[in-house]
């Protein structure tokens, strides 16, 4: 009796074991493949920020703009080819000064994106001056890699890069600057305080791994965190490497003895706001906030381009030895 008692409890056990990994195994791969269809983002009704209608028509029309801009300046880009740590091709755009500088910026763009996304941005880097480096992060456009990073393990591949840049420019000073996934990215190697980096320009990035899951498990499945995050997470440990609590923005800015430039849209709805506010209240660095308040994601720039890029380089020329 004892005997099938013990066997029944076992047999229970495994089929638990097996129920939860498949659950895990399935909010992984929705989150970090980059064949799934997360990109596609219905969330519930009570969860909309709405954005008044003139503003939506500035951001459209800012964004076309903008993307023009992009494209063309795409064409006049060469490409760059690094290997990550753990051995992925890792694919790049790049544009250098014709007069010598060395003054440069590693543009990092977000989630399911690629540096297509970062195009726009480049060119005004460009027309300032700087030599602009648009990585793709591991899975996304030409750069290898079966999971996506979150920023945790883009944080390794940007140092690659940073050494890249180094490799061919001794003497050069480094900005990141990051949108949405590209913002944690910039966050969490800001912690890193690598050499020839002199400053940070954080847009719209997640104060960790977690919370941003957990806020989008809420947002489009109605599902708590607990036990569904606890299990994805130690999954996509075995799976991707890295778990969802030690990939935390907030933990690395603490550490970060650059300046950093925070930047949010009021109106986000993917990103709360909320959390710009703590990654920025717990930076030890010189800093400085800068909320759009009629943005959604990844939108400060393209309400207003004029006011973002005076933000940024007067934070970049008056915090920022380069």
């Amino acid at each position: 009796m004892k005997k099938k008692l013990v066997i029944g409890i076992i047999v229970t056990l495994l089929a638990l074991t097996g129920i939860g990994y498949a659950i895990g195994d399935y909010f992984v791969n929705y989150a970090l493949s980059p064949v799934s269809d997360s990109v596609n983002r219905e969330i519930n009704e009570e969860d909309k920020i709405n954005i008044k209608e003139d503003a939506q028509n500035i951001i459209k029309s800012n964004q076309t703009k903008e993307m023009k801009k992009g494209e063309k300046f795409k064409n006049t880009t060469s490409s760059a080819e690094i290997k990550s740590n753990d051995g992925l091709k890792l694919k790049a755009k790049y544009k250098i000064q014709k007069k010598q500088t060395d003054k440069w910026v590693v543009l990092i763009h977000g989630y399911k994106s690629n540096n297509d996304n970062m195009m726009s941005y480049a060119e005004k880097y460009y027309k300032e001056g700087y030599n602009v480096l648009l990585p793709n992060n591991r899975a996304h456009g030409n750069s290898e890699g079966e999971y996506i990073g979150m920023g945790w393990l883009d944080k390794e591949d940007i140092s690659c890069w940073i050494d890249w840049i180094v490799k061919n420019d001794p003497k050069s000073k480094i900005i990141l600057h990051g949108v949405s996934m590209g913002g944690a990215t910039t966050m969490m190697t800001s912690g890193d305080n690598l050499g020839n980096v002199v400053g940070y320009i954080e847009d719209c990035g997640y104060t960790s791994v977690w919370d941003i899951f957990e806020s989008e498990l809420d947002k489009r499945f109605s599902l708590p965190a607990f036990p569904i995050l606890n299990i994805s997470s130690t999954v996509a440990n075995l799976k991707a490497g890295y778990d969802f609590t030690e990939a935390s923005s907030l933990e690395q800015v603490k550490k970060c003895k650059k300046p950093m430039l925070f930047i949010h849209g009021g109106k986000d709805d993917f990103v709360p706001t909320d959390m710009v506010y703590e990654v920025y209240n717990v930076a030890n660095c010189k800093k400085d906030l800068y909320i759009v308040e009629q943005a959604g994601h990844a939108e400060a720039k393209d309400y207003d381009p004029d006011a973002y890029w005076d933000k940024v380089f007067n934070f970049i020329n008056e915090n920022i030895e380069i």
